[in-house]
């Protein structure tokens, strides 16, 4: 005799299978033939549901920026990536997607990624991204730049020292974890007017690039997922530590620049009065922002984006260029040459000074260093959707309705064979020959949401690099020669999009010496 309790469970489960199955069918069907997006082209699969990206993103390691190569490569310039977003792959279009004059939203699934959806970074609708963006321009203006080129200098001449005391001792140079300690050093300063002087640890306190890389390897998951971020930010550091070391350390830095921010508020920062600079959450407290605008937790959000973007991608874009100057002699003594043979625009200077901003600013083979660095260290790899709430986008013969996501990647920009003729080699002279390349240079984005600290980044790149490369250049006198250290090609290749560039596992960083000649 049936049991009627295993009876009513049976049709229990049975009905909800029912239902499931139904619904992913309507779905499906929905995504395949009733939606705005299902005349574009692209994998069935891919339209159909956001696993087909899972797979590919977050199981295999960020891989699926080049399965969209492969679509297109398949499908023509525009493809269909996921039931809600497009992926355009001609590069003369980025100006129109990215555009200064126009209204572009963000979409909520990528404004979550993070945990940050209340920073300008994070912010979906246009006109409050702009009245957040406005706090903070001046900052990150040519001008206010041009402002903070004491503390930068300060922090390159430090950087010089350590190379030195690496000379002296002769043991290898871990440039991808010396450069962050840089960047950080710069940007906290600006940020709070005190730094955690990263670039005077003995190993440029690696433990906080590995905390930064951490955001990366975990921002596939939190993008789908993002109750993942909220569980880590519910418990206590010591317990997320215990879930998953990644999500312990990015807890940790969230909690550290909470802290930085809430001392601003509260006054207990003193580091304030004794610098000559301004300082970014100082001056925002003091703004006309409204009142909501400088709670802490939105303060706080900012910090992390500011800090996070102020160090990574500079940083690797530094430690990229390293690799390939070093690696290549010909550049490597234009460069120098150009370097030491640079008139500065001070008085009673002589080639041992250190060149001011402007004057590096003037030197074309520096600049087309840096913007080939720029190309081939890509800034975020990641893809940047934007949506015009108003506007049809016409593509290809493709007219994008409103309210559509659509994006576009650096990596495709910067790799294209026709813009970029052979891609994959360093060749700074490319600028030099065609100087209206820069329009297909989107390291920092373009438009309205382009990166805010670009003019920050390139004063890092050109005073480090100048400095570096003056102080160390391969003179006769000198009997120690900076050189690479057991690094190939391979360690600076990128393999995955982790949001920032990933390069292969197992990896032992990008290292230099000095050798003896």
């Amino acid at each position: 005799m049936e049991h009627p309790e295993g009876y009513n469970i049976g049709n229990i489960v049975l009905l909800l299978s029912i239902l499931i199955v139904s619904y992913a069918f309507v779905v499906a069907f929905y995504r395949l033939y009733l939606s705005p997006l299902s005349r574009f082209p692209g994998p069935k699969i891919a339209a159909v549901t956001w696993l087909y990206e899972f797979y590919h993103d977050a199981i295999r390691g960020g891989k699926y920026v080049w399965e969209i190569e492969k679509m297109h490569q398949r499908y023509g310039p525009v493809v269909r990536i996921n039931p809600e977003e497009l992926h355009v792959s001609d590069p003369d279009f980025y100006s129109v997607l990215y555009s200064q004059q126009q209204r572009r939203n963000k979409t909520v699934i990528y404004s979550k990624q993070f945990g940050t959806p209340d920073a300008a970074i994070g912010t979906v609708e246009h006109q409050v991204h702009r009245m957040r963006r406005a706090a903070l321009n001046p900052f990150f203006s040519k001008a206010g730049v041009y402002r903070l080129e004491s503390v930068i200098q300060e922090k390159v001449d430090l950087m010089l020292r350590r190379l030195e005391e690496f000379r002296d001792s002769g043991r290898p140079i871990p440039l991808d974890a010396m450069f962050p300690a840089f960047t950080n050093d710069v940007v906290m300063e600006y940020a709070f007017a005190r730094s955690d002087h990263r670039l005077e640890h003995p190993d440029f306190d690696a433990v906080f690039h590995e905390t930064m890389l951490s955001f990366s390897v975990l921002n596939h998951w939190t993008k789908h997922m993002n109750w993942i971020l909220t569980l880590g930010q519910s418990v206590p550091p010591w317990l997320a530590k215990q879930l998953d070391e990644g999500m312990g350390k990015i807890v940790s830095l969230q909690t550290n620049i909470a802290n930085q921010v809430k001392d601003v508020q509260t006054g207990t920062n003193k580091s304030y009065e004794a610098v000559s600079h301004k300082t970014i959450f100082h001056d925002i407290l003091n703004s006309n922002l409204p009142e909501s605008e400088k709670r802490l937790d939105r303060l706080a959000q900012e910090g992390q984006v500011v800090v996070g973007a102020g160090t990574e991608t500079t940083s690797w874009a530094l430690t990229v260029a390293m690799f390939y100057i070093l690696e290549n002699p010909s550049i490597r003594q234009r460069l120098e040459t150009e370097l030491l043979y640079l008139k500065l625009n001070q008085e009673n200077s002589d080639k041992k000074s250190s060149p001011k901003l402007s004057d590096l600013e003037r030197l074309p083979y520096l600049t087309a260093c840096i913007q080939e660095c720029l190309r081939l260290s890509y800034g975020v790899t990641s893809r940047l959707p934007r949506v015009a709430p108003d506007q049809v986008l016409k593509v290809d013969g493709y007219d994008i309705p409103p309210g559509t996501s659509v994006a576009m990647s650096s990596v495709l920009v910067h790799r294209n064979a026709t813009i970029f003729p052979e891609p994959e080699r360093f060749r700074p002279e490319r600028w030099l020959e065609n100087p209206r390349l820069d329009r297909y240079l989107v390291a920092f984005s373009k438009g309205s949401r382009q990166c805010v600290g670009i003019n920050l980044a390139y004063a890092e790149l050109y005073m480090a690099l100048g400095c570096i490369f003056r102080a160390f250049a391969q003179r006769v006198e000198d009997k120690k020669q900076l050189v690479l250290y057991k690094t190939s090609s391979e360690d600076v290749e990128v393999v995955g999009d982790m949001f920032i560039p990933a390069v292969k596992k197992g990896s032992k960083g990008v290292r230099a010496v000095f050798e003896v000649k």
